[in-house]
């Protein structure tokens, strides 16, 4: 619940701060007031929804080291529980000289904080969410260019515009959706530039370089292409949007996302003018403008007006067939316990809806909704749901089906970390696995071991039979491998016709051994592949942690030169 300011906050600046404090609400924002002696004056409703530790605990005049305790007591294993008060100090000294914002993992949120003066007053506290993804690793194979990825067929199946770029900013990789959205001839002549080169050509072709839009958009370009993950909005020539969202790919490569966000854009500001003409008048809200009509009727989302008495004010087609719901319940007058019914009998979104039952918000806990999450429908669909308060009181709910950009965003971090022949995890991805099993390694004194398999005999099925049958044998190679492997081992295809095994928990080399052979003897089998009867062998090598190596890159070249020695003794 929001407080007010102290006694020694002036009246003026306690109004400033609950102002303030709402419209960061609005935006997400939680923020969290303290004077000059570090003693907690105002905070927000997101600042209790960021950190639920704080609900009911939290007071005026409490000081900032008992707020840090409750949090790191939630956080701290109990090793490091014993030192909580170093923590608690370092905290204190990262809140009062902290210059520039800094980023965290707390309750499955990426939360980035800043921390400013707050004139006369003290120091403000600003925390805003970001979203959890783990960076996509760069591209598989060892000397294959961006333009050549595997993930580039992919790239032009999503119907979004893509675009990798190095860290120097320059465009390596488009799709055709991009080409289409910045009016380029083709993606030749996106290669190699940058990204603001290229939106400031496509204003400058519609003699609009001194359009205020063109200037907006390219002071947001120029302070967020520093940025790796906030998404931001730019206006494009002809009264067109895109959301950019940008995703780090490992090796200092970024992907950007572009996406047209121009008709919600539009269906935004329509909404937004509806709103403000039911503000003015509740009969011109009670009878609907033709406007609202017409939008609500045409939006790809579903738009839910609930009032403070819990009564539905608007309802669009769109929203009952997202929430399941019979069409007949259009134009009707409807309470919130109508729409409850028959979701909560099927038990579907008992969370979202059961907040909303009873008449009031300060009764119901209305102010208490999130004002984002996503739900997953029984059918597998995917809801986006956005609340905002109005400022008369209720609720503005709005739906959106995002299940296929789910299923888009599924398949390129799929490409991103898997070898497109084999569906082998590919080098990057395998890479990380092992990083983790090797610190695992060094905290627990577990070990693990690393097989390098390299085929023997498989240029002359290439030459022979050509690469389509070469491709098969590889297929082979992998689902053989994964056969052998047991369920907590990864595998890998480094590339060409190098694979690799972890091996996790294990403390003795008979143990790999043993699976080396196994895998040997499998591969030397003969196995028909287009008719063509094909025999070809491998050659594994080993390496064990930390016996042989403690480092991931090191352990890995340890087996490598493991398996060289194996095919030179095998030709000897």
């Amino acid at each position: 619940m929001t407080q007010d300011s102290t006694s020694d906050v002036t009246e003026s600046a306690g109004k400033l701060l609950n102002i303030f404090g709402e419209m960061l609400d609005g935006l997400d924002i939680a923020m969290c007031v303290f004077n000059q002696q570090d003693e907690a004056l105002y905070w927000n409703r997101n600042f209790l929804l960021y950190f639920p530790e704080h609900d009911g605990h939290v007071h005026l005049g409490e000081h900032y080291s008992a707020n840090l305790r409750r949090f790191y007591t939630n956080r701290l294993s109990p090793v490091e529980l014993a030192q909580i008060d170093e923590h608690i100090a370092a905290g204190i000294a990262r809140h009062q000289s902290q210059s520039r914002p800094f980023e965290f993992e707390h309750q499955g949120r990426r939360i980035r904080v800043s921390s400013l003066t707050l004139g006369t007053i003290g120091r403000v506290r600003l925390w805003r969410s970001e979203a959890l993804a783990a960076a996509a690793p760069a591209p598989a194979g060892r000397d294959a260019g961006p333009q050549d990825s595997p993930q580039l067929a992919l790239m032009d199946h999503v119907p979004d515009a893509l675009m990798i770029s190095g860290a120097d900013g320059v465009i390596a990789v488009v799709n055709d959706p991009f080409v289409v959205m910045y009016d380029l001839p083709s993606r030749e002549a996106a290669i190699g530039a940058t990204f603001e080169q290229i939106y400031c050509k496509i204003w400058a072709l519609a003699d609009a370089a001194s359009d205020e839009n063109f200037r907006a958009g390219r002071r947001t370009l120029q302070d967020n292409m520093r940025f790796c993950g906030a998404p931001f909005e730019l206006p494009l020539p002809g009264d067109r949007y895109c959301q950019v969202i940008a995703k780090s790919m490992g090796a200092g490569q970024t992907l950007y996302a572009h996406v047209d966000i121009s008709e919600i854009k539009r269906q935004q500001y329509r909404l937004a003018v509806a709103e403000r003409a039911a503000r003015e008048s509740e009969a011109l809200l009670k009878t609907k403008s033709v406007l609202l009509e017409a939008t609500l009727a045409n939006m790809m989302q579903g738009v839910l007006m609930i009032s403070p008495q819990g009564t539905i004010d608007v309802i669009n087609r769109r929203a009952l067939e997202l929430l399941g719901l019979p069409p007949e319940l259009l134009g009707q007058a409807l309470r919130i316990q109508d729409l409850v019914d028959q979701p909560m009998a099927r038990g579907e979104f008992a969370t979202a809806l059961h907040a909303l039952q009873t008449t009031a918000p300060q009764a119901c806990g209305i102010e208490r909704m999130p004002p984002h999450y996503e739900h997953r429908t029984p059918d597998g669909r995917v809801l986006e749901v956005h609340n905002a308060y109005v400022e008369e009181g209720g609720i503005l709910c709005t739906l959106l089906d995002v299940t296929q950009r789910k299923l888009d965003d599924d398949r390129i971090r799929y490409a991103a970390n898997h070898d497109s022949l084999t569906g082998l995890l590919n080098r990057a991805m395998f890479l990380e696995y092992l990083n983790a099993e090797v610190s695992l390694a060094r905290r627990t004194g577990v070990g693990c071991a690393v097989l390098y398999v390299d085929l023997d005999r498989f240029k002359p099925i290439n030459d022979l039979h050509g690469h389509a049958t070469g491709d098969k044998v590889l297929v082979w190679v992998a689902q053989t491998i994964l056969s052998l492997a047991r369920e907590a081992d990864i595998a890998a295809r480094l590339g060409g016709d190098e694979f690799v095994l972890l091996l996790r928990g294990v403390q003795h080399r008979e143990q790999a051994r043993r699976l080396a052979t196994r895998l040997e003897e499998a591969l030397t089998q003969a196995v028909v592949i287009d008719g063509h009867p094909v025999r070809i062998g491998a050659s594994v090598g080993i390496a064990l942690c930390p016996h042989d190596a403690d480092e991931p890159e090191a352990l890995l070249k340890h087996a490598d030169a493991a398996m060289y020695a194996a095919k030179a003794l095998k030709a000897s």
